[in-house]
C-alpha cells in the first residue's frame, strides 16, 4: 500500500474515480475528525476499487477504511466504537452488509490493518451507506459530532446567557462506564500480547533445551503489577525480565512508566522489551525485541507526558 498524507493531493489523485458520496465522507473524516494519514491499497481503479485506510491521531490512531467505489459509499470500521459501546446497537441493521469474520475474510488492506484486522474480539463492520447517514454514523463511532475538535475563535467574548465549558482539548466527552470499557479493552489487548510472549519464550527456551519450558516462563503481571515487568524466564543461563508493548497500530509509539525504567536499567542485560502487534486476541505477532533497553533508549528520545507535582503547593492556599 501507499501512503498519502496531504489532502489536497488525495483527492486530486482520485479525481473523478470516486462517488461524490465517497468524498463527502473523506472530508468528514478530514474536516471534522483530524484525519491526516492514509494508506492506499493500490488496487488499479479500472479493474477493482482501492480501499483507502485512514487514520485518526486524535482518536488514538484509530482507523476506518473507505473503498474508492464510483457509485455506492461504503466504511470498514470497528464494531467496537472510540468510546467502548457497540455500533450495531445504534447503527440500523440494514446499514450493516457484512460482519467479520462472522461473515469470513475482508479486503486485504483491512485485513493488513492491526487495527482492523477482524478476530473474535474485535469484530469489523462493512457498512453501505447513503448520504445522509454519514454524520450520524461517524459520531456514533467516534462518540462525538467532530465539533469538539474546532477550536474557539480568539477574542470573542461568551454573550448574555451562553454557557461556558471548561476547555476538554481534543478529545471527545467520556462517562465513568466508557472509560471503564475502555480500560477492560487495554487491559485484554495487554494480556493478549502478554500470552503470545509466553509461547514465544517457552519455544525459545525449548530450541535452547530446556526440558520443560513451561515451568520456567511466568507472567508476573498477573501477581505483581509493579514488579516493572511482565513475564519472567528464569531457565538457569537463559534469564530474561520482559517488559512486553503490545498495540493495535503498528508503528506508534509506547510508554514506560518511571518504575519500569527504573527496574529495567538496574536489570540491564536480563532486561528486554518485547513489542509485540495484537488485537486483542490471542491473533499477533511479535515484530521488535530490545535487550537492555535503557543503555539504548536515549534520553532524548522520550517525553514526559505524566507530571509528579508535590503535595505541598496547597500549603500557601487559604
Amino acid at each position: 500500500m501507499k501512503a498519502m498524507s496531504r489532502r489536497g493531493r488525495m483527492l486530486a489523485d482520485l479525481g473523478e474515480t470516486a462517488a461524490p458520496g465517497v468524498l463527502q465522507l473523506i472530508r468528514l473524516l478530514e474536516e471534522r475528525y483530524g484525519a491526516s494519514e492514509y494508506l492506499d491499497s493500490g488496487h488499479n481503479p479500472a479493474r477493482r476499487a482501492p480501499v483507502l485506510i485512514i487514520r485518526l491521531p486524535l482518536y488514538e490512531d484509530a482507523e476506518v477504511g473507505v473503498p474508492l467505489n464510483k457509485r455506492d459509499i461504503s466504511l470498514y470500521v470497528r464494531d467496537r466504537t472510540c468510546v467502548g459501546k457497540r455500533l450495531r446497537e445504534v447503527v440500523s441493521a440494514d446499514k450493516v452488509a457484512k460482519v467479520y469474520p462472522r461473515d469470513g475474510k475482508p479486503t486485504s488492506s483491512v485485513y493488513q490493518s492491526p487495527y482492523l484486522r477482524p478476530s473474535a474480539s474485535n469484530e469489523v463492520l462493512m457498512l453501505k451507506l447513503e448520504p445522509d447517514d454519514l454524520e450520524p454514523v461517524l459520531a456514533a463511532f467516534f462518540g462525538d459530532s467532530g465539533k469538539a475538535l474546532a477550536a474557539p475563535a480568539s477574542g470573542v467574548a461568551a454573550g448574555a446567557g451562553a454557557s461556558i465549558e471548561p476547555p476538554m482539548g481534543n478529545r471527545p466527552p467520556l462517562t465513568e462506564e466508557e472509560f471503564a470499557a475502555l480500560l477492560e479493552r487495554q487491559s485484554e489487548i495487554g494480556r493478549a500480547g502478554e500470552g503470545l510472549v509466553i509461547l514465544d519464550e517457552q519455544a525459545r527456551l525449548r530450541r535452547c533445551g530446556c526440558p520443560k519450558p513451561e515451568d520456567y516462563v511466568l507472567r508476573i503481571a498477573e501477581s505483581d503489577v509493579g514488579r516493572g515487568y511482565d513475564v519472567a524466564s528464569t531457565w538457569p543461563g537463559e534469564e530474561r525480565c520482559i517488559e512486553v508493548k503490545t498495540t493495535t497500530r503498528a508503528g506508534s509509539d509506547f510508554f514506560l512508566t518511571a518504575n519500569e525504567r527504573a527496574v529495567l536499567g538496574e536489570l540491564g542485560e536480563r532486561a528486554w522489551i518485547y513489542r509485540v502487534e495484537a488485537d486483542g486476541n490471542h491473533d499477533g505477532k511479535i515484530v521488535a525485541r530490545l535487550n537492555n533497553p535503557m543503555c539504548k533508549i536515549a534520553e532524548a528520545q522520550m517525553t514526559p507526558v505524566v507530571w509528579r507535582v508535590p503535595n505541598s503547593v496547597f500549603d500557601d492556599e487559604g
